[in-house]
């Protein structure tokens, strides 16, 4: 059962994905969040890269929405994305994979340079594309540089992820991975 600092932590990250705001996560919003990410790195609309994003993209969101669309209208509300999440932590192999995959797709989308982490500009292109503050983004950024080298690595966001996900301690950087809660 989530904790009310986990309902809290992934009702922000609800909002993240849900980039037109309706209070529904469904296709258009990664459509959208793809959209972006091509103008971001000024992929055509038929590149082998823009290509490769979106089916990435569209699987995952076929993913997320039979796993949490139980009502089965097409989209994913709060009360359904809340309980994906409780299942996801629930199931430690599945939880595992859930992390190392966004964590993996954040880098791959994001690392411009191909050093294998995120700098500060990389970041906020991240919080770019959701349509979140570049200044939000800067702020977040240097909490989740956990030894202030100016990048964040893999490990450091996948810690981060991991405090997100599974910390129930208000002070824990990695809380606002996505964001303030509050």
């Amino acid at each position: 059962m989530l904790s009310d600092l986990q309902k809290k932590k992934l009702t922000r990250y609800f909002r993240v994905y849900d980039v037109d705001d309706d209070g529904c996560i469904a296709l258009q919003d990664f459509e959208r969040v793809v959209e972006n990410v091509r103008m971001l790195h000024g992929l055509g609309e038929n590149s082998p890269r823009h290509r490769a994003l979106k089916e990435g993209y569209l699987h995952r969101w076929e993913a997320l929405r039979k796993s949490a669309d139980v009502d089965h209208d097409g989209g994913v509300d709060l009360d359904e994305w809340l309980g994906y999440w409780d299942e996801v932590l629930s199931d430690e192999a599945r939880y595992e994979a859930e992390v190392a995959a966004v964590t993996d797709r954040l880098i791959d989308i994001f690392d411009d340079d191909g050093d294998g982490m995120l700098g500060a500009d990389e970041f906020c292109n991240f919080y770019g594309v959701y349509g979140l503050k570049s200044t939000l983004a800067r702020q977040v950024f240097m909490d989740l540089d956990l030894d202030g080298d100016g990048v964040v690595t893999r490990g450091e966001l996948l810690e981060m992820a991991h405090q997100f996900y599974r910390s129930d301690d208000p002070a824990a950087r990695g809380n606002q991975l996505f964001g303030p809660t509050g």
